[in-house]
């Protein structure tokens, strides 16, 4: 299935324009992390928390457990700031960046709720006994069965959220647990002002505590829904489904209101058909041309249910596109000269970085794939560096039948591309390649802030 031909409204295609540069420092999250940090220790030591130490042992748990709570809550309202998906922030961090920060307070939380939890009983168990503590916290004592109930769906998601699980799970499966989340953190809040001496007893702290609650949901809801519902209302549609290589597809999305859209090479999506049974999934996928007013163009491999589907779309569907996100864009290498490598269906980045060089960059790119049915449009590649003073190395096959045990090592790097060290190296496909092409780059002298990857991160 081709691209109709364009009608003369249409035959005048432009780039889109860059999206504005973010405003925020690259301090800034440890500014807010570190502020919010000292208003918490000082609520917890303004109401006796460091005086109740070197007290008696039940006041000593009580006080750990005060101060573990409060840094277990802080550590959910950070990394719950940091999926918002705020423009600003996302266009100076990325949003893997940001996500990998997520997910490490995400287990800086589960680890205060443990500790929270383990002080709470220590302190309780010392009048009444373990059992008794035990009963008093899970369900005697009142909004603590709520509380319990959250508590432990917080720490299941915090599992879920583990490597070994992630990758047992589908992408569905793993958001939907993340949604409990949220319920998790609002069934123990209540808690928090009612039994809490830190707000319980103190009109300015607990007013603090509930405006920066509601502030947060409130920001969720704008920056969340609030960008489905504007991409719900400028959907595309399908305009071309090009059947690449095997299991590999290109499809194309148009629409008037991409015109008023800005986007860069290197950057991706989060694309949701609209059809039955296909609505509620959201994909990320990633750029494989310059996107342009005649549509974006993104290159997909069979991989899994949601994939397969997108492989075999039909044209004229109606497609909605929450983005762009992502910040490796052409913006990153200057004047300097480049190497791409990009692996499998990560070629398709790679070219869309490649169309916005220029001459001077004299981009290398190299092609890794396993076999050369996964090769999917090297002509246009080719023909794409040859324009810009640069070429095209391929790398196929299974890794086994290589003549290198590490083809992306410093010395196989340097072989391939003598002046790397000089280079801005940009690279996109599978994790374990990534990271391969990573320390070899380092190794072979190239500086860390000349290394550039980004996953579009699920």
């Amino acid at each position: 299935m081709t691209r109709p031909t364009p009608t003369s409204s249409e035959s005048q295609v432009h780039p889109l324009p860059a999206p504005q540069e973010s405003r925020v420092l690259d301090t800034d999250v440890g500014a807010i992390i570190g502020a919010l940090t000292l208003v918490v220790v000082g609520l917890w030591s303004r109401h006796g928390g460091v005086t109740a130490l070197g007290d008696s042992a039940a006041k000593t748990y009580t006080s750990l457990a005060q101060l573990t709570g409060l840094l277990c809550s802080e550590a959910g309202l950070l990394g719950l700031i940091l999926i918002t998906r705020t423009p600003l922030m996302e266009r100076r961090y990325g949003l893997d960046r940001m996500f990998n920060w997520h997910r490490l307070l995400g287990e800086a939380m589960a680890i205060f709720l443990a500790l929270h939890i383990a002080f709470s009983v220590a302190s309780w168990a010392i009048p009444s006994g373990t059992m008794n503590a035990i009963q008093s916290l899970t369900g005697k004592e009142p909004y603590m069965a709520l509380t319990s109930v959250g508590s432990v769906i917080v720490l299941l998601v915090t599992i879920s959220s583990l490597k070994w699980f992630r990758n047992k799970l589908s992408y569905e499966m793993w958001y939907f647990v993340h949604l409990t989340a949220y319920f998790g953190l609002a069934a123990s809040f209540s808690h928090q002002i009612v039994l809490g001496t830190d707000f319980a007893d103190d009109a300015l702290a607990r007013g603090f505590w509930v405006a920066i609650h509601v502030a947060l949901v409130a920001w969720i809801i704008w920056s969340r829904w609030g960008r489905f519902f504007v991409a719900l209302a400028r959907p595309l549609h399908v305009s071309a489904v090009t059947h690449e290589a095997e299991g590999i597809t290109s499809v194309v999305l148009s629409g008037k209101h991409l015109r008023k859209a800005k986007a860069q090479g290197g950057q991706f999506y989060l694309v949701r058909q609209l059809v039955k049974g296909r609505w509620w999934q959201s994909n990320p996928f990633s750029l494989s041309a310059q996107p342009t007013t005649a549509g974006l163009r993104f290159t997909v491999k069979a991989r899994g249910e949601s994939s397969n589907a997108f492989t075999n779309i039909a044209l004229g569907t109606r497609v909605i596109v929450e983005g762009p996100y992502g910040v490796c864009t052409p913006d990153v290498v200057n004047s300097e000269k480049v190497l791409l490598v990009g692996g499998g269906i990560g070629i398709g980045p790679v070219m869309s970085f490649l169309e916005q060089l220029t001459p001077q960059h004299e981009p290398i790119v190299l092609y890794r794939v396993s076999s050369e049915q996964e090769m999917s449009q090297v002509k246009g590649i080719e023909g794409l560096a040859t324009a810009r003073n640069g070429s095209v190395q391929t790398l196929v096959g299974p890794r086994a039948t290589l003549k290198v045990a590490d083809p992306f090592s410093a010395d196989a790097l340097l072989k391939a591309v003598p002046d790397l060290a000089q280079r801005v190296v940009i690279v996109a496909g599978p994790e374990s390649m990534v990271k391969a092409v990573q320390r070899g780059a380092r190794a072979a002298g190239v500086p860390v802030e000349n290394i550039h990857a980004e996953r579009a991160w699920w």
